[in-house]
């Protein structure tokens, strides 16, 4: 019988916008530890990262309508 098994919670950060153009936005992590800094494009959808913070723990953000979560990389 196979025993019971719970993944590890995941720790999470807040990003919060910083910057914005038309076309852009800026994010940086609210947590002072990790300085996790990236620019998400608005018109064509784009994620550039600044500053790389602690890419063990889940980002999320929002602004009005742009929204990102969960990025995965290739």
């Amino acid at each position: 019988m196979a025993a019971d098994w719970t993944p590890p919670p995941i720790a999470s950060h807040e990003m919060a916008c910083e910057a914005e153009t038309a076309s852009e936005a800026l994010f940086v992590c609210t947590d002072e530890t990790c300085g996790r800094r990236v620019v998400v494009g608005k018109s064509r959808p784009r994620l550039t990262v600044i500053d790389r913070g602690d890419f063990s723990v889940r980002h999320a953000g929002s602004l009005g309508g742009l929204a990102f979560d969960e990025v995965a990389v290739a």
